[in-house]
């Protein structure tokens, strides 16, 4: 089981330095998340904590992740970079494929695409993208996408988009894997026809029933389950529940973004968060 290290939700002078000193403890990578905008007043109810609220506050950084990634990628040499996730159904497809496939090749093969659908209905509408077929939206968009990555003369005609004989440059020149993020079966069953498996933060008990399910729906697809990759966070990181992980075939575990003892956004300094990062390092990565 490989670890990657969260580095979401913290202020964008810090990435750099907790990009490189990732990647010297032997980190396998890193990930970003995105938002675009944090509201004053929380309208939509957040379904990744204890209280339905968000862990972050307004002043929070969310930096571009494809910018940011971009950047982060010409410090480094080995380590990889993940989006946790790209709300693909909030973003223009032909704008999305550019940005992503710009990143893509400035990392030089060390990138996977984490996609997900997104929960913020408010979010959507101030971009006038739909929230109500988000699901349908984003597998045609991934579909569309691929194509583009080709760098051939491509058309596409579908029931959200259309355009005709076009070609878009440079193409990837290394593939991408695609995880998918979500816990519910439509997401299950989106991300075993893909490259993997992006859970969010989870009580083991949560994994010991997605997980078979989610196997279950590779095997259904006919895809090797040898190539298929499950990445999770968990709520509760205790030796017993890490090696738990590797039983049920977790291949790798994000550690979250250096939250405090309510799973809110850090205040702690850099220097701190270097050091849990060490201490982490000595136990699972010596």
């Amino acid at each position: 089981m490989k670890y990657w290290q969260s580095i979401a939700m913290l202020d964008m002078k810090e990435l750099p330095t907790l990009a490189r000193h990732a990647e010297q403890l032997g980190f396998e990578g890193v990930s970003l998340s995105e938002h675009l905008i944090t509201f004053t007043e929380q309208y939509d109810s957040y379904n990744y904590s204890d209280n339905q609220m968000i862990r972050w506050y307004p002043e929070t950084h969310w930096p571009e992740p494809w910018v940011q990634i971009g950047a982060l990628s010409q410090i480094t040499t080995t380590l990889k970079f993940l989006t946790s996730v790209c709300v693909l159904p909030m973003h223009n497809p032909l704008d999305l494929a550019k940005s992503i496939s710009t990143a893509a090749n400035l990392c030089e093969g060390r990138l996977i695409l984490g996609a997900g659908i997104g929960w913020q209905k408010s979010e959507f509408e101030l971009v006038g993208q739909s929230f109500h077929n988000r699901g349908k939206r984003s597998d045609e968009m991934l579909e569309l996408m691929q194509k583009l990555w080709s760098g051939e003369a491509v058309k596409h005609q579908g029931e959200f988009y259309s355009f005709p004989s076009l070609q878009m440059s440079p193409k990837l020149e290394h593939e991408l894997a695609i995880y998918i993020g979500g816990s519910s079966n439509a997401a299950l069953r989106r991300a075993a026809r893909h490259q993997g498996w992006l859970g969010g933060q989870h009580e083991i008990t949560e994994l010991e029933e997605l997980i078979p399910a989610l196997l279950s729906e590779r095997k259904a697809t006919q895809l090797p389950i040898e190539d298929f990759n499950i990445n999770v966070s968990l709520f509760e990181p205790s030796e017993a529940n890490i090696a738990r992980c590797q039983e049920l075939g977790v291949t790798a575990l994000y550690r979250d973004a250096f939250c405090d003892e309510n799973g809110m956004a850090s205040s702690m300094s850099l220097a701190d968060k270097l050091r849990d990062m060490d201490a982490f390092a000595e136990k699972y990565l010596a």
